[in-house]
Parts: C-alpha cells; sequence; structure tokens
C-alpha cells in the first residue's frame, strides 16, 4: 500500500514548535499547525469527557448515555466515539481486580523481606548449597566458573516495586500480570559489576534466594517457575501463580532491579562495550559495542524510574490510548517480549509519556497533553511510520551521538536505556509497516475504519504474508542467546539482500520463550532451532528467473557479487550484447525457496531440506490443467483474437449501419474464468456485443427489433467469412420460448476462429446486438398500470435482464480486465474463488461477477493488510471477507475504480437503497446480497432475483467461517489434507444426490489424464477441432431442465467443473401436510382419510417425494447412475 508523506525522513534539530492545539483531528508530529478548528476540539473535548464519565458510571454501577460531539457525526467524530466505547469494552474494574490481587503482592513482599541475609560466596558454593533445596540459578550465559573471582550475597532489598499495566490501571480486560522488581541493596554490588554479566550473575542469585524461600515457606499456596522477562535471557525471572483456584487467573512476575546510581549510565551507552568475555572465557574484541546488554543492564535500574514516569502522564486521554495501543499491538501480534516483536504495552506508554514530556524543538513536549486519546493514537502511529528510528532519536539530552544502525533506538538519556532494545530489524520493519497501513486507514476520509484498525486479527500468518517458510537450524549454531542474535540478524540480512526487489518485507517469526521448573537448568538446549521466515512478495518481481548483476567492467562489484552468490553466479552474454554476472533459477519450482535454501546452504551450512515452504501455492494444485498453454498465455491468445476480430469488423464494408462499438463481456476477456478457455473440456463460446449506430430506419416494437437483429447478423456473418475464409460463423436462437413478445434477445451470431495449437480448441465468440430503443421500450411498456402480473413480471425480469446484460456487463468486463492488469494475483484470484464456490456446489446460484467484486475489494481495500502479492493470500482474504460479512444488515460497498474516488453521495446512495430493500422486502425473497460498486449504486444488477437465495447465501458463509476456522486454528501447519479439504464440500445435508454416470461429465478425459492416463492423439485431436461441442455440457442441459420442470419443488447443486453429483434440497414449501387446492405448483399425494379427520374433515395432501424422484430419473435418462435419498 502506498503511504503518501509518511515517508521516512530527517528530522531537523531547528523544528518549529508545535502549536498544541487539541482542534486537529490529526496529531500531525512533522509539521506546525495551520489551522485552528475550535468546533473540532469542542468535538474532541465532548468525547473525552463522555468516555470519562462512561468509566466513572461503569465504575458506579450507572449507566450514561454518550453524548455525540457538537457540529454531527462526520467520519472522524464517529471514529472518536468508537474508540471511547472501545475504551470502555477493554477496561476492567481495576478496584474489584485490586481487591484480591494487592493481598497477594502485600504476602509476597512480606515473603521477601523476611528472607535471612546471606553471607557472600562463591558462584560454585552458591549452586551447590541451592542444588540442595532442589533450586538452580538461572546464570545467564556464560555462566559463572570456579575462576570466578567476586561473590555473591543476599541483603534485605532496597525497595520492592509493584508496576505493569494492571497495578497501573492501564491494562485490558484479560491481562491479570502483576510485575514486582525486587531492587537489590547496592552494598551487594560493586564497582564494576556491569561488566561480563556480573550484575545479571548476582541478581540470578538474589532471586534463586526469593525463589527457595517460596518453595520452602508457601509451596502449599503458590505454584512457582522461573522465566525470562520479555524473552531477554539477561533477566531472569520467577513466575508465581496462586494455587487458590479464584486466584488463578493471577499471574506474578517477580524480578530483580539494581539501584539506580549503581549502574553508571556514561559506561553503559550505547556506544560502549561492556561485555568483554567470550563463552570460553577469552577476552573478546573491546571496540565493538554491546548495546543490547547496556540497554538490559539499565533497564533493570531504571525500573521505579519508569514508573514514576507512567504515572506522571497518567492523564484520561494517556490511560485510554495506552489501552486501545495495547489492543492495536496485540491483534497484529506484537507484545513487549523479544519473539512477539518487542513492542508492546511497556514499549507503547513509554514512548507516549516520554513525548508528552519533550521530544520536540529545544526539549519542549512533541505531544500536547490536550490531545484527545484518537490523536494521541494517530500520533504514535505517526511517529512509527514516518520517522526512521534507526536513525538514533535522543530523548532528555543532547550530548550522545549514537550512529545508525539496522535496529530502532528512541534513547531516553535520563535513564540511559534504548526503549526499543528488544527489537530487531524484522521486528521493526514489520511494526512500521503496520503502522503506515493504519495510520493511511485513519486518516482516510470516506470510510470507518475502526474494525480494520482495532477489531480484526491481522497477525493470521496465511492472510498476512504471501509466502512462509521453515527454516530449521541446528541446536549448536549458537550457545547463548547473544550469538542466536547476532546469527539470525546475519541471516535476516542475508536472506533480504538475496531476495533484493522479489519481497517488501522479510519477517522472522521465532519460536516463543517457556518458563521451567526451579530444579531445572535454563541453558539446556532443546535440540534444533525452529524459525518461520514470512514475506510479502512483490507479484511483478517474485517469480523471475533470470536475475542480472554487475558487469564484467566492474571487477569489485562482480567480486562482491561471487562472494555472495557462490558458485550460482556465472558470467553471461545477454541478447543486447551486455556481458554481466548473473542468477539462473529453475522454472519447476518456488523462486524464493530456490533462493533461501541456496542462501541457507552457502552461508550458514544449512541442508536444502531444512528450508521448507509451508504455505501452498492454490493457483498450481486447484487450477492446475495439462493444456499446452498456461491459462494466463490462454487469456493473452484470445484477447489479441478479440483485438483481430474488432478490426475486422470495423472494416467491414457493406453493412446497413456502422459499428459504434464493439465490447467484451465475458469472464475469458476479463481473465477470471475457471478452466483454461483453450482447453476443449472448458471452452465456452466468448460473449461480445456490437452496437451500431443510432438510425430511424430501426422499427419501433420489441419483436421487429429481434427480427432486425437476426438480419444484421446474418450480414456480419457472411461479409466475415467472406473477407477471412479461415473464419466460420453460425447463427443461433434462444430465448424462443418468449420470441413472440421480444421482451428478450432471440439471436446471436457464433465467429469461429480455428483452433491455434494442437490440443487447443477453436476460439468461439458469441456476437449480441445492443440496440438502446429496447430499454426505452421496456420502460414505456411497464410504465402502463392495466397490465397483468404475468406480463409485468416478464417485463420486469426483461428489463433487469437488458441492463445486466448490455449495459453492466460491458463495464464490468473492461474495469475488471484493467484491475487484472494492474494487480497480476488478481485474475488468479477470482480463478480460486469461482473454483472454491463451485466445489461446494453453489457457484450455479451466485453471480459469477459478484465473486469478481469479491476478489476485487481485497485488492482495492486490503486494510487491514497491505494489497496481496499471491493469489493463495488474497484467495484466503477473500473466505475472510465472506465469514464476516452480515450481508442481512449490511451492504458490500465496493469502490472499483483504481483511484478509488467513489464520493460520499454515492456511498450514501448505496446505503440508502440497502434500507429501502430491506423494508420492502424483510424475508429477502428477491435480493439477498446487496453489492454496491462505484459503477452499480443500486446494487442489485447483479443479484436482482434471489441470486443467491437465502439458503445459498447462508450456506456460503457458513462455509467461508468453517474453511476461517480451520486456517486460523491451524496456521502454518496446515497439511496436504486441510488445504485439499477447503475445496471438499459435505454433502451430508442435502436431501437426496443424483449420481451422474462419469461418461458424460464434462471435463473427465482431462481429469483422468492429469493422473497419468493417455487418449489416443487422434481423439484429442478430434475433440479440439471439434466446433459442434464448445461450450456443450450434457450435465448443465439436465440441470436447466430439472430447474425448469421442477424449481418450484426443489433447489439444485452442481459443481460444472468435473462433479459427478447434483444435489438436491426440498424447499421447505412443499414439506409437511397441506391443504389440497388446484394447482398447488408441485406433485403431490392425498393422506389417508384418517388424517383428514385430524385437520376437521379438510381434503389434505403430501409431497410426493417418490413420484419426483422418479420423474428425475426419467428426464436424467442416460445421464443418471444412481439416487440416492438422505435418511
Amino acid at each position: 500500500m502506498s503511504i503518501k508523506g509518511n515517508q521516512a525522513q530527517k528530522h531537523s534539530s531547528k523544528r518549529r514548535k508545535l502549536s498544541h492545539s487539541a482542534s486537529e483531528d490529526e496529531a500531525d508530529v512533522s509539521s506546525p499547525r495551520r489551522n485552528n478548528k475550535t468546533a473540532q476540539a469542542t468535538n474532541d473535548t465532548t468525547v473525552n469527557e463522555t468516555s470519562r464519565q462512561e468509566n466513572e458510571a461503569r465504575d458506579s454501577g450507572n449507566t450514561r448515555g454518550t453524548t455525540l460531539p457538537t457540529g454531527g457525526v462526520t467520519k472522524s467524530s464517529m471514529l472518536a466515539l468508537q474508540v471511547a466505547d472501545l475504551n470502555t469494552e477493554l477496561t476492567p474494574n481495576y478496584e474489584k481486580l485490586q481487591k484480591k490481587w494487592a493481598a497477594i503482592t502485600k504476602r509476597l513482599r512480606t515473603l521477601i523481606e523476611q528472607i535471612p541475609d546471606r553471607a557472600p560466596v562463591t558462584a560454585i558454593d552458591a549452586l551447590k548449597h541451592f542444588r540442595k533445596h532442589g533450586v538452580e540459578i538461572p546464570f545467564p550465559k556464560p555462566q559463572p566458573t570456579k575462576d570466578t573471582n567476586y561473590k555473591l550475597a543476599f541483603k534485605a532489598p532496597q525497595e520492592v516495586v509493584t508496576d505493569g499495566a494492571l497495578p497501573l490501571n492501564l491494562s485490558i480486560k484479560g491481562d491479570h500480570v502483576i510485575r514486582m522488581t525486587v531492587i537489590m541493596p547496592a552494598e551487594v554490588l560493586q564497582e564494576k559489576d556491569y561488566l561480563n554479566n556480573r550484575s545479571f550473575h548476582k541478581a540470578a542469585c538474589y532471586l534463586a534466594c526469593i525463589a527457595t524461600a517460596l518453595k520452602e515457606n508457601a509451596a502449599a499456596d503458590f505454584e512457582s517457575h522461573f522465566a525470562h522477562l520479555h524473552d531477554v535471557d539477561l533477566l531472569p525471572i520467577l513466575e508465581v501463580v496462586p494455587t487458590d483456584k479464584s486466584l488463578s487467573k493471577f499471574t506474578f512476575q517477580i524480578g530483580i532491579g539494581f539501584p539506580h546510581e549503581s549502574i553508571p549510565i556514561a559506561k553503559t551507552l550505547p556506544i560502549k562495550n561492556c561485555f568483554r568475555r567470550t563463552l570460553s572465557g577469552e577476552v573478546a574484541n573491546h571496540e565493538e559495542p554491546t548495546p543490547f546488554y547496556n540497554s538490559a543492564i539499565r533497564y533493570a535500574a531504571s525500573t521505579a524510574a519508569f514508573e514514576k514516569l507512567v504515572k506522571a502522564a497518567g492523564s484520561p486521554n494517556f490511560q485510554e490510548v495506552c489501552r486501545v495501543g495495547l489492543q492495536w499491538l496485540r491483534q497484529r501480534g506484537f507484545s513487549s517480549a523479544m519473539q512477539s516483536g518487542g513492542f508492546g504495552f511497556l514499549e507503547w506508554s513509554l514512548m507516549c509519556a516520554l513525548l508528552l514530556q519533550g521530544g520536540g524543538h529545544r526539549g519542549q513536549p512533541l505531544f500536547s497533553k490536550q490531545y484527545s486519546s484518537l490523536q494521541l493514537f494517530k500520533a504514535i502511529l505517526q511517529i512509527l511510520a514516518g520517522r526512521d528510528l534507526r536513525d538514533p532519536w535522543v530523548l532528555n539530552g543532547t550530548a550522545v551521538e549514537i550512529p545508525r544502525s539496522e535496529e530502532p533506538v528512541l534513547f531516553d538519556a535520563k535513564t540511559g536505556v534504548n526503549i526499543l532494545y528488544k527489537m530487531t530489524p524484522w521486528s521493526y520493519q514489520a511494526l512500521r509497516h503496520h503502522a503506515q497501513v493504519s495510520l493511511a486507514l485513519v486518516n482516510a476520509r470516506r470510510e470507518n475504519s475502526f474494525d480494520e484498525t482495532f477489531v480484526l486479527n491481522v497477525a493470521t500468518p496465511v492472510l498476512q504474508y504471501d509466502e512462509v517458510f521453515s527454516v530449521t537450524i541446528p541446536g549448536d549454531a549458537f550457545n547463548t542467546a547473544s550469538e542466536q542474535r547476532q546469527y539470525l540478524s546475519k541471516m535476516h540480512n542475508i536472506f533480504s539482500r538475496g531476495l533484493g526487489d522479489r519481497a517488501s518485507l522479510v519477517d522472522f517469526k521465532l519460536p516463543q520463550g517457556k518458563s521451567w521448573s526451579l530444579d531445572q537448568d535454563s541453558t539446556v538446549s532443546d535440540g534444533n532451532f525452529q524459525l518461520e521466515v514470512a514475506l510479502l512478495a512483490n507479484p511483478e518481481t517474485v517469480t523471475r528467473l533470470v536475475d542480472h548483476g554487475p558487469s564484467a567492467d566492474e571487477q569489485d562489484e562482480a567480486a562482491e557479487y561471487r562472494k555472495f552468490w557462490g558458485e550460482k553466479a556465472e558470467l553471461r552474454r545477454f541478447k543486447d550484447g551486455s556481458i554481466s554476472e548473473s542468477l539462473v533459477w529453475a522454472s519447476g519450482s518456488l523462486v524464493t525457496l530456490q533462493i533461501l535454501a541456496h542462501l541457507g546452504m552457502l552461508h550458514f551450512k544449512l541442508l536444502l531440506s531444512a528450508i521448507k515452504v509451508t504455505t501452498r501455492d492454490l493457483e498450481s494444485s486447484s487450477l492446475a490443467d495439462d493444456a499446452g498453454i498456461v491459462a494466463k498465455d490462454a487469456f493473452r491468445v484470445i484477447s489479441t483474437t478479440f483485438q483481430t476480430l474488432t478490426s475486422k469488423l470495423h472494416n467491414l464494408e457493406g453493412l446497413p449501419l456502422p459499428i459504434r462499438s464493439i465490447t467484451p463481456a465475458d469472464p475469458a476477456l476479463r481473465s477470471s474464468s475457471v478452466g483454461n478457455p483453450l482447453l476443449p473440456s472448458t471452452a465456452n463460446p466468448i460473449d461480445i456485443i456490437i452496437e451500431f449506430d443510432s438510425s430511424t430506419r430501426w422499427p419501433d416494437s420489441l419483436p421487429a427489433i429481434q427480427h432486425t437483429k437476426i438480419a444484421f447478423l446474418l450480414k456480419v456473418g457472411e461479409l466475415l467469412t467472406a473477407s477471412d475464409s479461415s473464419i466460420n460463423t453460425r447463427v443461433g436462437l434462444e430465448n424462443t420460448a418468449s420470441a413472440t413478445t421480444g421482451h428478450f434477445n432471440t439471436t446471436f451470431l457464433d465467429i469461429i476462429y480455428p483452433s491455434s495449437g494442437a490440443g487447443l480448441a477453436p476460439i468461439c465468440f458469441r456476437t449480441r446486438i445492443h440496440h438502446d430503443r429496447e430499454g426505452h421500450l421496456l420502460q414505456s411498456a411497464l410504465a402502463d398500470k392495466a397490465l397483468h402480473g404475468s406480463v409485468r413480471d416478464s417485463l420486469s425480469t426483461a428489463l433487469a435482464t437488458y441492463k445486466r446484460d448490455f449495459g453492466a456487463k460491458p463495464v464490468h468486463t473492461t474495469t475488471v480486465r484493467s484491475l487484472c492488469s494492474r494487480f497480476l494475483p488478481l485474475s488468479s484470484t477470482i480463478r480460486l474463488l469461482k473454483k472454491w464456490v463451485a466445489s461446494h456446489l453453489l457457484l450455479e446460484h451466485v453471480p459469477e461477477e459478484i465473486l469478481e467484486i469479491v476478489a476485487a475489494s481485497v485488492f482495492l481495500r486490503p486494510a487491514p493488510w497491505s494489497v496481496p502479492g499471491s493469489s493463495t493470500t488474497a484467495f484466503l482474504r477473500c473466505l475472510h471477507l465472506l465469514a464476516r460479512w452480515d450481508w442481512a444488515t449490511s451492504p458490500l460497498i465496493v469502490d472499483l475504480s483504481l483511484s478509488q474516488d467513489m464520493t460520499a453521495e454515492q456511498v450514501s446512495e448505496v446505503q440508502t437503497r440497502f434500507q429501502a430493500w430491506r423494508k420492502l422486502d424483510p424475508s429477502m425473497n428477491n435480493v439477498v446480497w446487496f453489492v454496491g460498486t462505484s459503477l452499480d449504486t443500486t446494487g442489485t444488477v447483479w443479484t436482482q432475483g434471489a441470486r443467491p437465495p437465502r439458503v445459498v447465501a447462508g450456506r456460503l458463509s457458513a462455509l467461508a467461517r468453517a474453511a476461517m476456522g480451520v486456517i486460523e486454528n491451524q496456521k502454518t501447519g496446515m497439511r496436504q489434507s486441510d488445504w485439499d479439504g477447503l475445496f471438499t464440500s459435505p454433502l451430508s445435508d442435502f436431501d437426496f444426490l443424483i449420481h451422474v454416470k462419469p461418461s458424460v461429465i464434462r471435463g473427465r478425459k482431462q481429469k483422468a489424464r492429469g493422473k497419468g492416463g493417455a487418449d489416443f492423439k487422434n481423439l484429442q485431436i478430434h475433440e479440439a477441432l471439434d466446433v459442434e461441442s464448445i461450450g456443450y455440457d450434457p450435465v448443465a442441459l439436465f440441470l436447466q431442465d430439472l430447474t425448469q420442470a421442477l424449481g418450484s419443488s426443489a433447489l439444485f447443486f452442481h459443481d460444472r467443473y468435473g462433479g459427478r453429483v447434483v444435489a438436491g434440497l426440498w424447499k421447505p414449501s412443499v414439506l409437511g401436510r397441506k391443504e389440497w387446492r388446484v394447482r398447488l405448483g408441485w406433485s403431490s399425494v392425498p393422506v389417508p382419510a384418517e388424517e383428514n379427520e385430524k385437520e376437521g374433515g379438510k381434503d389434505m395432501c403430501a409431497f410426493n417425494k417418490n413420484g419426483v424422484l422418479a420423474e428425475i430419473a426419467m428426464l436424467g435418462d442416460g445421464l443418471v447412475e444412481s439416487i440416492t435419498i438422505k435418511e
């Protein structure tokens, strides 16, 4: 997604001071204020006051109404109201919770303060002592050895700080973690304990003393185990859970902190080296800084300072932005834990608090305390999205100079902590990407972005990323957490460089940190390390097979290129005469997988099998065929042929009238047909529309117009075959039952081009004539109020069909065609979505154009994600959309323009029409799905006439929800059977199943060949040249007969792409006993006389199921193999 105005830029220290006015909806943190909208200030103040009153009312048990902002409900004020409501929903009852957890913290504090002092002992003696008590000291690596000359002791703590989101009244519901930081006394530390893990070793021993005391004095009341605070190996904690079931939801994290003054800030700046020993005890490079280690030790010495900082900023708006920010982060999979991005409540609240106190010009606050919570939220997003924090940002001091690095730096000079020290290059890129998407979303003026910003779960990998790989790293690849960080940073750098422009984002997902028992050694490895590599792919370059490197003249660059790529790089001469280093990838497998596997083997000695793809290319598995030409090329051939035909038709001489336009109106001409359009088993006539110039010679009656069309088409066919002998033409009739009225189009011309290759079907264009006078005549006829019901219904249907076939289809085809050119995966996405609907036997009831609109919407409005880079990801997002769309109460509105310029008036018109339809047709017998677009504000051009019926719409939603349930539960662990199950429909819900003979199923032979079978060559050639069989599908014709004859009794379902079953559901209107009358509309049998007496002597009847099934068998003679009935 393109984010204008939010790109990385350098920030000047002489930037003008911000105007601290709450008048703006958006808190601009990169430019001075220009306007002062006092009305909006009133709006925001009203919203925040309302939120405060609601919180007070909730706590006191009262309920007060929400006051709307003055000046009307704009998009921004509506979002502010929704944020206020969200805050109310997220805020727990702190007073009630505090009564429970405060007693526990008090008891734990007492137990800690009563622990007797321990005399200083060596690390080895301390290990022996605690092992006797069943506690293993959680020393970080490298651990102290027998040569360690400093000693470990325990004395009463200087202070016990209770902090965290819940004690600060900033948590959201479901967060029941209370942190207790025990500050060690200064006398147990020495001057240089900030070096070489010394202070961390002493803290680990101090924690072991607390663990031993709890184990011996309160084992019956608490379950205790060790863990790492925020997955930082240097910060072990004791996690304590009460055994009382009423309190078991609370987790108390006891960590160790240092006195603020005991760890000198000047010695632990990010540019300093504070770790000068390796795992083997050798002296390390003193010149290389240790910023992670330094910030971790300063963080442990700044717990109390951070608590005071957050409390000082504790205004109602600050509290609210902390809660909604935590919700925003949680929905994107971020938390303060390193394995979850290293940015959570702690970092969000500290960043906001710091910028409310400084960060602006000459140390002034960057954020105003008058900002509403929504403004604060936008301001933080703008910082994350627009400012490149890899260029360090130093707050509360100017004397510190930190060089640029790959990790983000937000350095607080007062505490000496880089607030973002736990973030990695990949997690920062991912966070920044999410911030850019959300910022554009909340700043959009026409859309309500609340759900996409705060409600939807964004962190589902197969919805968020285009490709996901699993990487198995040997357990001996690194020995310490520091080595692991260096290893993964190097891997990320190499993978990102190798993938280049194929991926816009390379993200790593690490295994979640685990806790361990008190007597367990935390340094014991669990074996191989499992890493997930997730990509946002660039569809235009991701499948590129040849990469061009530096030219042969650039010797230094070429040498570096060969060093990076190894033997894969080779010098090649290209057609333009240039000679350069190059890479050639195989076309048979995923290029990105080849790149990662090659680089993993070359730079990290990983086996080729260590890297596997965990997502699936559904296009190759679900849409595969054995044609000699892939579908993408087939669409291109058809488009080229259409352009040739268009030129020929325009150049014809001898036509009664000049041709005004020739427009496409078929899925094959918008690259959206499921089957390969050149494969004999899936080829169909391709609809196009000809419009002639206006003339007074056209007749003024509907039947005469239809006869005139026949004459025109005969003339076109005659002239076309005369101009090109390779073209065949034939005139066909349709809608013959209503030919006398002329309400519907009755004729078409098939223009058939010969096969373009061996085994490929001829290309047949089915041409119809559009005459604009027809629409006027139909509308005039409908204006006659004296018309009978059946005639009026016929005219209404005819007018809707005319508008759909001659008005909407050409415009829709042109639009989708341009969208497929703009978004390369869109064509395959549409085909996958149609294939999925067809595999569940529903495509006969769902307009294909609606599915195309659904598919286009995930590209045009992809929030809360970016534009999908693969058809599989886009298809799964389509299922996500269908699963959550409540079509009974809300319309689907899609702006199909690339410029996204659908006006607010158009959107309002669609919503008004939807409400009118629901009042007019509350039972949804005529319009179920209401889909408004920038091309059709009526919302019903495709769906009027119960397309789909309510039962089909309900089943489609249920199937989509079931599919999403599997996807969200399995994530990247989906097996092949899970993927196949997405396209497998349960048949147990249908009332009866008609099993069709395999010999009459269209496409059966292609499926056999796909499994290794083969037909005789002469039969393949005959099938490809058989013009008469183009589009011929006996099962589809059988289905039409069933619908026409028995449509009042049952709904029929079939998969037109090789399905062997026609399923049926009895309509509720025919079930049960009914009073007999003439023209019931369905086959019936009388019920026994004694049953009639129970109904007051009325003549009752019941639906004749067996008779109808017998009629079905008779209609399907030669096609039907068997019929099974649901028990």
